[in-house]
């Protein structure tokens, strides 16, 4: 899936990322596809668009979103660049590392935040893509370890999938005195909207007059609560 960068809801994250001074940023959710690899990429995107330095890190090991590039131009080599393995876009980036015993060490709270004061000297904005909150093994970074180096956290939630349980078990591993979480993201691409619901409804009920029938799908449609 793709998220403009103009989308009206990115802009609504950007702004509230900004207003609360937020240089590095750490997006999760409790299960894989929740849509956390393209609310980051769209935001990385919009960073950009605002003349922000930004750096796009992959720590995703369950289900990894970019690979490396090394951009050749004559004799130099142009560093960090990762690019999506969906829809090929490039961004400057990191992708996780191939050696072992520094994928141990990024699961090290204080050395990530090592990381990210490094990094930080470099760029004006870092968000980092993680593995999904609920996807526990030994070989992930545990997302609340990235979430408690970072200053501020964003949890992904999918309508119509995920669950009030997995929702609830994610805030208790993200409430940690380190954790700052900034807010959810509602991600509604696969649930249908409550006045398409109810339009569809209305339609089966043979005893409503056509005239009577428009007129309700023309409130339904035109109310922003419900849609």
């Amino acid at each position: 899936m793709t998220i403009p960068s103009t989308h009206a809801e990115i802009e609504q994250i950007y702004l509230t990322t900004e207003l609360s001074n937020c240089k590095s940023l750490c997006i999760t959710a409790c299960q894989s596809g929740d849509g956390v690899t393209s609310i980051a990429s769209a935001l990385a995107e919009r960073y950009l668009l605002a003349g922000y330095k930004t750096l796009l890190v992959d720590l995703n090991m369950f289900h990894p979103a970019f690979r490396k590039l090394s951009l050749h131009s004559g004799k130099t080599i142009k560093e960090h660049w990762i690019e999506d393995s969906y829809n090929h876009r490039l961004f400057t980036g990191i992708t996780i590392p191939n050696d072992s015993s520094k994928q141990l060490a990024y699961k090290d709270p204080s050395v990530m935040k090592g990381l990210i004061e490094k990094w930080l000297n470099h760029f004006e904005r870092i968000i980092i893509d993680t593995s999904p909150l609920l996807k526990i093994n030994r070989n992930n970074i545990p997302a609340q370890n990235v979430a408690s180096a970072c200053e501020k956290t964003i949890l992904i939630v999918r309508g119509g999938i995920t669950t009030i349980n997995q929702i609830e078990t994610a805030i208790s591993l993200l409430k940690l005195e380190t954790i700052s979480l900034l807010g959810t993201v509602l991600n509604k691409k696969e649930q249908t909207p409550l006045n398409q619901e109810l339009i569809c409804t209305f339609r089966k009920i043979p005893f409503i007059s056509k005239t009577l029938r428009d007129k309700i799908e023309s409130w339904l449609l035109k109310n922003t609560f419900l849609s």
